[in-house]
């Protein structure tokens, strides 16, 4: 996948200027994140209940990502699937597509503790087990 068209076609969405600079501010990933907003919908692995949560990305990466939800589900440790939703983008992707990915919270946050969030709104940085793969 190409992020560079990726996020070129995104920046006509808008991005969080603020957020963006202030998460590069303790950069010491192996990935470089893509600041881009994606619909994306999750659910615990091993849980009894199939409950599916919905939310978006804030940016992504090959070794995690971080998203806003309203739900607070979500504790450190838990293993998420996730699909992330790949708009249709003329030159690259002409009907979409979706990532799919299993993953580990690493963290949350709420909107008592992170400006940034909605109020109400939770966010979740998570760490891939792998790459998450494209499927169209």
């Amino acid at each position: 996948m190409d992020f560079a068209k990726l996020q070129a076609s995104t920046e006509k969405n808008g991005w969080d200027d603020a957020r963006r600079r202030m998460m590069s501010w303790s950069e010491k990933r192996k990935h470089k994140r893509l600041a881009v907003k994606l619909d994306l919908s999750c659910r615990k692995v091993g849980s009894p209940a199939e409950k599916f949560y919905t939310g978006h990305t804030v940016n992504v990466s090959p070794g995690g990502l971080y998203f806003e939800t309203a739900a607070d589900a979500f504790k450190p440790g838990n293993l998420l699937r996730v699909e992330l939703s790949i708009p249709p983008t003329a030159g690259l992707l002409e009907l979409g597509g979706r990532i799919s990915g299993l993953g580990k919270v690493l963290r949350t946050h709420d909107s008592h503790t992170d400006i940034n969030l909605p109020p109400g709104g939770y966010g979740v940085a998570l760490g891939f087990y792998r790459s998450p793969k494209l499927c169209m």
